[in-house]
């Protein structure tokens, strides 16, 4: 549940499809810096086994919006290595990669480590070829509700065999002024998080019609975990969107959980 992991079909197969290209995003002003943004797309699918009709496939297509201006590089160097693709290859590597770079050394290698690792054990049970498809889907975008950050969103998409794939939103707040992504910790208090834990159970004890943290884990709800905020949130004019992706603090059958939060509930906790 609590981060949640994607499980990656490493496994790969041969090239069938690979195409990388600009893609206009428009443009958004975000304050005094004018930032503007673009996007590329990479999409490749490859076979586990060449020349096998019946082979099961990989498939990998990444919608990425960058920024364009000033701080774009830091910007950009910074949300690449934030965790909005996993594996996070670029965490461990200080090389300085364009979004593109980035985007098709990412595919390359999730591609070869499909294959790498997949390879054989599909050789030893072709009977359950269906099992060893794999699909990753990321598209990103940019929103901004404040005057002081703009919100990177991922939504992601992951299907490594299985009743359902598994779907995931990673947002990462850029501060306009130094291009930095912060965390809670940076617009909280230390010790922020038990009030706030309070506040989000208050949330959703409204939003799902009962009155306590137990009635919430009657519906799987925090069932067998703690509270906590989520690591992904939206910073808006008058409020904090809190999301949890399905499956990461409840049954997948309610799907993804947002809590919006209005900032005079919050006033205690900013830090000044």
């Amino acid at each position: 549940m609590r981060k949640l992991l994607f499980y990656t079909c490493l496994a790969l197969f041969t090239a069938s499809l690979t195409c990388s290209c600009g893609n206009k995003a428009g443009s958004i002003l975000t304050g005094k810096d004018s930032i503007s943004f673009d996007s590329i797309k990479v999409d490749s699918t490859v076979a586990l086994t060449e020349g096998d009709a019946a082979s099961p496939a990989c498939h990998v297509s990444l919608s990425i919006t960058y920024a364009i201006g000033k701080k774009a590089d830091y910007i950009n160097d910074s949300i690449i290595r934030s965790g909005i693709l996993s594996p996070d290859y670029f965490s461990i590597s200080s090389e300085k990669l364009s979004i593109q770079e980035a985007a098709d050394s990412f595919v390359s290698r999730y591609l070869s480590e499909y294959k790498q690792d997949y390879g054989e054990l599909y050789k030893a049970d072709k009977e359950h070829g269906a099992s060893y498809n794999c699909e990753y889907i990321v598209s990103t975008y940019i929103t901004q509700e404040s005057d002081d950050y703009f919100t990177y969103v991922a939504n992601i998409y992951n299907y490594g065999g299985g009743a359902h794939g598994s779907s995931v939103v990673i947002t990462r707040n850029v501060n306009v002024k130094n291009g930095k992504i912060v965390a809670l910790k940076d617009i909280f208090v230390p010790g922020y998080e038990r009030d706030l834990n309070d506040i989000i159970v208050k949330n959703l004890c409204e939003q799902f019609k009962v009155k306590s943290l137990e009635a919430l884990r009657q519906k799987t709800i925090f069932l067998g975990i703690d509270v906590y905020p989520p690591d992904n949130f939206i910073i808006g004019k008058k409020n904090i969107t809190f999301i949890y992706s399905p499956d990461e603090i409840a049954s997948h059958a309610i799907g993804q959980i947002r809590v919006k939060v209005d900032n005079d509930d919050l006033k205690d906790l900013f830090r000044k």
